[in-house]
């Protein structure tokens, strides 16, 4: 069921989904502002909130609670793994690539924030995050979002 938000646009009738849709947003923008400012981790950082709040809109539009995680394609595949989450065959293909991009970023884990300890010192996230690497995670979050906004208009959530 979709509503007409103030905005004019439609939203899922359960407005959370469509807060965390918009978190997802808010963080992918923010990722492409320090990416275009050459600070690589933190855009991959912003990425990957990006990347795991738009895999939480999914699974509260899908009617379920993604609970505080940083993996919350965790807790889509048991859905999914439980039989919870029954689509047709062309929506569950989005909703597996989604996953599946998402994974790459969930994977990122605290290194764009704190880098790698080795024995001898810290190796910062911005020695680890290229101009490349950045932009290849960008893409990824980018299609997540993509991918479960398409899933937004085709789902009754």
């Amino acid at each position: 069921m979709w509503i007409d938000s103030n905005e004019g646009d439609l939203v899922p009738k359960h407005r959370k989904a469509f807060d965390w849709l918009s978190m997802a947003l808010e963080n992918l923008e923010e990722a492409f502002e320090s990416f275009k400012n050459k600070r690589y981790a933190s855009a991959v950082f912003h990425a990957e909130l990006s990347a795991q709040k738009a895999i939480k809109a999914l699974i509260v539009a899908l009617g379920f609670e993604p609970g505080k995680t940083h993996r919350p394609t965790l807790v889509l595949k048991a859905l999914i793994a439980g039989g919870l989450v029954d689509l047709k065959e062309n929506l569950m293909r989005k909703l597996d690539e989604a996953v599946t991009y998402a994974i790459v970023l969930e994977d990122q884990g605290t290194t764009p924030r704190y880098g790698w300890e080795t024995i001898d010192r810290i190796i910062k996230p911005s020695e680890i995050y290229s101009r490349e690497i950045a932009n290849a995670l960008l893409g990824n979050a980018k299609r997540v979002y993509e991918l479960v906004k398409e899933l937004f208009g085709e789902i009754d959530c």
